[in-house]
């Protein structure tokens, strides 16, 4: 299967947003799961200015309009 059939298959996006804490992505995650919606979820460290030591995790959160289908090819990607 090519990356245009898996990116074919994937549902549509209903909206993005942005987390700054766990708590913050359990809230949304748990409300997708109620409405019965998919979600993809990335994590990203980010790196204050002012103290180059201190890094935070924060979260990329994207509702999909339904469960995306788990495929071999995709788990692969």
């Amino acid at each position: 299967m090519t990356t245009e059939a898996v990116l074919e298959e994937e549902p549509g996006e209903i909206y993005t947003a942005y987390f700054h804490t766990v708590q913050e992505l359990t809230e949304a995650l748990t409300a997708a799961d109620t409405l019965g919606l998919g979600v993809r979820v990335e994590s990203y460290t980010v790196t204050s200015e002012e103290d180059p030591d201190s890094a935070t995790t924060e979260f990329k959160f994207t509702l999909l309009a339904e469960q995306p289908d788990r495929t071999e090819a995709a788990e692969e990607a």
